[in-house]
């Protein structure tokens, strides 16, 4: 596995545990463990996040919301174009 590689799961991870919270905050940390990624990412990395998240949400696990994630990555991706 690549530095990316690592680094792309590493943040999937953070992402699924914060999938399965309701935490008041939640909104606000999975945006920033997005912008922790992009902070070492490029356009294509950030393409590549978005289609990790839609995977994980594509599972269908009981209890995880991937849908501020999902939000999130997309507006930024619109931002970019």
């Amino acid at each position: 596995m690549s530095g990316t590689d690592n680094l792309l799961r590493l943040h999937i991870e953070a992402l699924s545990v914060l999938a399965r919270t309701n935490q008041f905050n939640r909104g606000f940390l999975i945006e920033r463990n997005v912008d922790d990624y992009l902070a070492a990412a490029d356009r294509p990395s950030l393409e590549r996040l978005r289609d990790a998240i839609d995977r994980e949400d594509a599972e269908k696990r009981q209890g995880e919301d991937w849908s501020t994630a999902k939000r999130y990555v997309r507006s930024l991706l619109g931002w970019l174009a």
